[in-house]
């Protein structure tokens, strides 16, 4: 029965998510009676290593046990299976039982030269009164002649690390004796910082004395590296309880693969599927392939002082290389459209919208047809709006229809959208859509710069449209979580249509922007406004059949904090350049940020099959809840399971998103990639949070980004996240004592009140009420 027992909590210990594994050397990566790590382990470490895995080495050993741990991976870990710095800086190792902790610092050739101690001072001068103590014990009762003392020390500091004492007689009363003996010094000096282990070093009995507690040096390097506390597996080989790694390995994470402690719920054997309890580096081999083992991009336990300065230096580096990697962009945008400020020049850097200055719109002859129809004075329907230099192409009536127009209950704090709104919101776009039909038909040519412009604008809007509308048709059955091949046969017509004419919208938008010598076609343009017609009647009439629901705001995004073309194409644009195998790969979005990205990437290379869409249902999503979830346990099938649609479980697959602020959406979707049983080869992310959201991602339950993964296995990172600095004056753990989070948002309600177009109960008022007051 008992047995039966430990078999159900092994395989129940195995249901935890981990994101590093914690590793003894001798007995449980060597060959079997030799201090040489097995091949096979050394093709493990590395396949770790690339999957971003961190790896600790827990070794009673010394700096000597260092040089050799590195001489026995370091080549063939080069050479062999061609792990790089990057990849190396992902080892770390506890020497002498955890009481140093050496890693390597980025850009730094040497591994693991530097070094952090675990020991405190006052431990480590008591390791020096009991050396002293022991040597006389030894002589009193004539011990020397069967046991030797040898000691590890830091060769720089000469300070004593660990005292051991190797027994050269086999006799069980002898080391009976010495044990007693060792003790005996501790009790009567008060040593209460002393451990003491038996281990066997070349078939020697070993009895080592040191500072360190394994469990704590390993709670303390999982504090260093940022990863949730107790996700890192650990496995050793001495798991008795005089053994040097009982402590380590007494909790449900900890794995033996040689003497056990006996117990049923930790320290576990490894058992294999017939039952037969493995031994040795055989039984580490199949634990690891057994164990869900992942890397984790969002650090949930890291320590803030360090982290800030870390960060702060990862940022200033984004800052210097990211205007090389975009100045071809700028030069493009620059000399097509006559600006000086690259893409900035013609998307609005807070709202994305395609602008035209106001010295320029005012150069504009009133009757050109391209004018008429966006002049916010004139036209019929505000699809425009100023702000204080420039016009910006999109308005209250479509683009920003729900933000200035959706119920706000300052009460409640809550939003609704009703369907009748959502319908003149439908109507509004058909319209507009229209309304650019009869402007396009007076247009032979277009060739000048603030004509292209104007059309960009329309087609923009189109974008956001059915962005909208493809979004409500993924996010609408909120139980269900979601992975959809975009590219499938099976897609409904609705989605299947809105797809296929955003790719169309996508490529215009880059002929547009950034093909130099393309000219526009008017019949290009009125065959996109034509379908974009038939789109929305067709979802308006699929919609208006459905029962009402009290609100559709969940549905109907009511804005998109981040929505820059030019920014999300720059970014999948370099992606590409930056992988010349992504065709083969599987290209997921993470909804709702990430929605339009892969199809951004599907619309440059259309050799690209696997075109995905992540959704999570109600339990998941939702910024309040995907904080309180805990990620060491997050198991998608257990979180409502997931429908799949024609996705290729055999391809490698980039997540993509457009912005980072915990990392843990994105984390998430790492989580139910692995849960699948797909690869995720890296992440890709347009905007990256600045240092001066640091103190957000440090509160109860949120997360930190790993800035260590950055280029590496999160690439991207162009562009910063526009959210405000949260002053010590703020009441909100969120916004600043302005009361502003998101700084794009503020912008356009601020665009809103000015242009004098919204709904009296909607937030758009309530902004305006909090500016006269602040005023």
């Amino acid at each position: 029965m008992e047995k039966e027992k430990l078999i159900e909590n092994f395989k129940l210990s195995l249901e935890q998510k981990y994101n590093a594994v914690c590793f003894d050397i001798d007995g449980t990566l060597t060959i079997k009676n030799s201090k040489k790590i097995d091949e096979r382990a050394i093709q493990m470490i590395a396949d770790l290593l690339k999957r971003k895995i961190p790896i600790v080495f827990i070794t009673g050993r010394g700096e000597t046990g260092l040089d050799d741990l590195k001489k026995d991976i370091y080549y063939t870990l080069r050479s062999k299976y061609s792990i790089n710095n990057r990849e190396f800086r992902k080892i770390y190792v506890l020497t002498n039982d955890g009481a140093r902790l050496f890693y390597t610092v980025n850009g730094d050739n040497d591994i693991l030269k530097n070094n952090i101690y675990i020991s405190t001072n006052q431990e480590l001068n008591e390791l020096k009164i009991f050396d002293n103590n022991i040597i006389q014990f030894l002589k009193i009762n004539s011990l020397q002649k069967v046991c030797e003392i040898t000691y590890s020390f830091d060769k720089t500091k000469k300070i004593i690390l660990n005292v051991r004492l190797v027994l050269k007689s086999k006799d069980e009363r002898i080391f009976e004796l010495l044990f007693n003996g060792v003790n005996a010094i501790i009790r009567r000096n008060n040593l209460n910082n002393i451990c003491i282990s038996r281990g066997i070093y070349k078939d020697k009995t070993v009895i080592q004395i040191g500072t360190a507690r394994k469990e704590f040096a390993i709670e303390k390097a999982e504090e260093i590296i940022g990863i949730p506390k107790s996700s890192m597996i650990r496995i050793g080989d001495c798991g008795d309880l005089q053994g040097n790694d009982y402590s380590m390995l007494n909790c449900s994470q900890g794995y033996s693969v040689d003497k056990t402690s006996g117990k049923i719920d930790s320290c576990f054997p490894i058992i294999d599927d017939e039952g037969k309890i493995l031994k040795g580096i055989d039984a580490t081999l199949y634990l690891i392939k057994k164990a869900k083992i992942l890397p984790t991009i969002c650090l949930e336990h890291a320590m803030e002082t360090n982290y800030v300065k870390e960060y702060a230096k990862v940022e200033k580096c984004m800052n210097l290389g990211k205007n090389q990697r975009i100045s071809n962009y700028n030069n493009i945008v620059n000399k097509k459209f006559g600006s000086v400020d690259g893409i900035y020049g013609l998307y609005d850097k807070c709202s994305g919208s395609v602008k035209i200055p106001m010295y320029e719109w005012n150069c504009i002859e009133d009757y050109n047809p391209l004018k008429l129809f966006w002049n916010t004075t004139e036209s019929y329907m505000n699809y425009a709006m100023f702000d204080n230099d420039s016009i910006l192409l999109r308005g209250s009536k479509v683009y920003y229809y729900f933000l200035a127009n959706r119920f706000h209950d300052e009460m409640t704090d809550k939003d609704i959208t009703s369907k009748s709104m959502v319908n003149e919101w439908l109507n509004n776009n058909l319209k507009f859509f229209n309304d650019a039909l009869i402007a396009l038909k007076n247009m032979e040519k277009i060739e000048d710069a603030n004509d292209s412009k104007m059309v960009l604008g329309m087609i923009d809007n189109i974008r956001n449209e059915l962005l909208i509308l493809l979004n409500q048709q993924l996010v609408r059955n909120v139980e269900k979580n979601l992975l959809i091949n975009l590219n499938s046969e099976t897609l409904s017509k609705i989605l299947y249509k809105i797809y296929y004419c955003l790719i169309e919208v996508n490529q215009l938008m880059k002929k547009i922007s950034f093909d130099i010598d393309y000219k526009i076609n008017v019949k290009e343009i009125n065959f996109l406004l034509q379908k974009a017609i038939l789109i929305t009647r067709d979802f308006q009439i699929h919609f208006n059949k459905e029962s009402e629901k009290e609100n559709y705001s969940k549905e109907f995004r009511v804005y998109r904090e981040i929505d820059n073309f030019a920014e999300n194409f720059i970014t999948c644009d370099l992606i590409i350049k930056k992988d010349l195998n992504i065709f083969n790969k599987g290209i997921c979005g993470v909804c709702y940020g990430g929605l339009e990205l892969p199809i951004i990437i599907k619309s440059i290379d259309d050799r690209i099959s696997d075109v995905s869409i992540l959704k999570f249902n109600k339990n998941v999503t939702g910024y309040t809840k995907k904080q309180s979830l805990e990620l060491r346990f997050f198991d998608i099938f257990k979180a409502g399971g997931i429908e799949l649609l024609e996705i290729n479980k055999q391809k490698n697959y980039i997540l993509l998103d457009d912005n980072l602020l915990t990392g843990k959406t994105m984390q998430l979707a790492i989580s139910t990639f692995y849960d699948i049983g797909i690869n995720v080869e890296k992440i890709a992310v347009v905007r990256y949070p600045g240092v001066n959201r640091v103190s957000q991602m440090f509160l109860p339950n949120h997360g930190a980004i790993d800035y260590r993964c950055f280029f590496d296995f999160i690439e991207g990172l162009y562009f910063p996240s526009p959210y405000s600095w949260r002053d010590s004056y703020s009441t909100d753990i969120y916004e600043d004592s302005l009361g502003i989070f998101d700084l794009n948002r503020r912008k356009i309600l601020e665009c809103l009140v000015k242009n004098g177009d919204f709904s009296k109960n909607s937030e758009v008022l309530y902004i305006k009420k909090k500016v006269k007051h602040e005023s």
